[in-house]
């Protein structure tokens, strides 16, 4: 299928009416997010009716490593993470995405399998991009293009900034960023899945925990950290 039955196929839903409330309803909610997020030229409004708008359930994973990706997908509310557990038991984080990130591109240029599990971390919407929509309709969009390789830009740069981080400074340092990054207000469920989320061994978490708090720059509760002094957390990371 060719760009022109794509778009005769869209003038037909309209056309012989084939849709109903719940139909116009997604297509409002969807447009919705394709305007606030300005994505009009790189997702146009010819393929709307053959994009999906989905909805995740905290915890809920949305892939799974090892299995094929189908799609791209355009985070539009949410966040989701990034992980995996290796074949020794360990845990391993390698990211959050939060609008308008993406995942699924990597896959798609490569033609390989999920190398990570994608697991919502609140209840998170995205727009999902089938691979067959992109071949057959976004081929020759170069806004679409120039949007696939700007975001694939800025997550080799956040991953090669975290490997500098994890390998070139202390843990205090990485833990003053890993606050930053989430608004001085740190959630989890227990440290150990906290250390684990940041790939250090449980003891050093806690006794940089306990010598930030001993000098009164965090306050910690039973499953939160809140920054007491944003400044002294945001000279640790201008080292960087």
């Amino acid at each position: 299928m060719n760009l022109w039955h794509v778009e005769d196929n869209i003038k037909s839903i309209f056309t012989e009416k084939k849709f109903d409330g719940d139909f116009l309803k997604f297509f409002m909610n969807i447009e919705n997010y394709i305007s606030d997020f300005r994505l009009e030229n790189v997702l146009p409004q010819s393929i709307i009716p053959l994009i999906h708008l989905k909805s995740y359930k905290k915890g809920q994973i949305i892939l799974e490593s090892r299995s094929r990706a189908e799609a791209i997908y355009f985070i539009v509310h949410g966040e989701v993470e990034i992980s995996n557990f290796l074949l020794n038991g360990k845990y391993m984080f390698i990211n959050n995405l939060a609008p308008l990130e993406i995942f699924g591109d990597v896959e798609f240029l490569s033609g390989e399998k999920v190398m990570f599990d994608v697991i919502a971390t609140m209840e998170t919407k995205v727009i999902i991009v089938p691979f067959r929509i992109i071949d057959e309709a976004l081929g020759d969009n170069p806004y679409f293009w120039r949007f696939i390789a700007k975001e694939g830009n800025n997550k080799l740069l956040r991953t090669n900034r975290a490997i500098i981080l994890k390998s070139s400074y202390d843990l205090k340092t990485v833990f003053a960023n890993y606050l930053v990054q989430n608004g001085y207000i740190l959630k989890f469920k227990s440290l150990v899945e906290l250390a684990e989320h940041l790939n250090v061994s449980y003891r050093n978490l806690t006794r940089i925990i306990g010598e930030l708090k001993e000098k009164k720059i965090i306050e910690k509760n039973k499953k939160s950290i809140v920054v007491l002094r944003k400044d002294i957390i945001l000279e640790m990371t201008l080292e960087i």
